[in-house]
């Protein structure tokens, strides 16, 4: 068994080595922690939106997003498990998940219509679409096929569903999309 004061030693050179990855050479893997993280608020997010949506669309959208929430459970799994894989210890609380998303959440957003939940998702999922695309060329760059592989498979799911979520509120998939690929 570990003591307590040696497992708090693991933890503040598992955070060190975060923070100097972060401010000196960003790598695929401290991008991807940014992934998950954002995939963990997208689970709650997700659940909001499964139990308050109302309207119309209410029995199409309230099984689209148990679906979505379903599906983010699996990429958050499969993607923690490749970084571990490799030897990376992912975030795994909810206290680094908060200090790692960039996708926020809102306790109002209950009161979102069905249309706005659909258009903040969207965004949510451009959002962590962008990180994906930064974390597969960096793996590329370190020649870390496997991980490269997976967000590749992520980002076509991610774009998936944009583009059926952008067609639910009568858009295009790209329409009003800012995402530039500048490579």
């Amino acid at each position: 068994m570990t003591t307590a004061n040696e497992r708090q030693e693991k933890l503040a050179a598992e955070k060190a080595y975060k923070e100097h990855i972060h401010h000196t050479k960003i790598n695929a893997v401290a991008v991807t922690d940014h992934i998950l993280a954002n995939i963990h608020t997208l689970h709650v997010k997700l659940h909001q939106y499964h139990w308050y949506v109302k309207g119309t669309n209410f029995y199409s959208l309230h099984s689209v997003f148990e679906n979505l929430y379903n599906e983010n459970e699996t990429w958050f799994d499969k993607i923690a498990e490749r970084l571990l894989a490799s030897g990376f210890k992912p975030a795994s609380t909810t206290t680094e998940f908060q200090e790692f998303t960039i996708i926020s959440e809102d306790p109002s957003e209950k009161y979102y219509s069905a249309e706005e939940m659909v258009i903040q998702l969207v965004e949510d999922f451009r959002t962590n679409r962008e990180f994906t695309v930064r974390a597969m060329r960096l793996a590329q760059e370190e020649a870390d096929d496997a991980l490269e592989d997976l967000l590749i498979s992520y980002k076509d799911y991610l774009d998936i569903n944009i583009w059926q979520l952008q067609a639910f509120v009568n858009k295009d998939a790209l329409e009003d999309d800012d995402y530039i690929d500048n490579d």
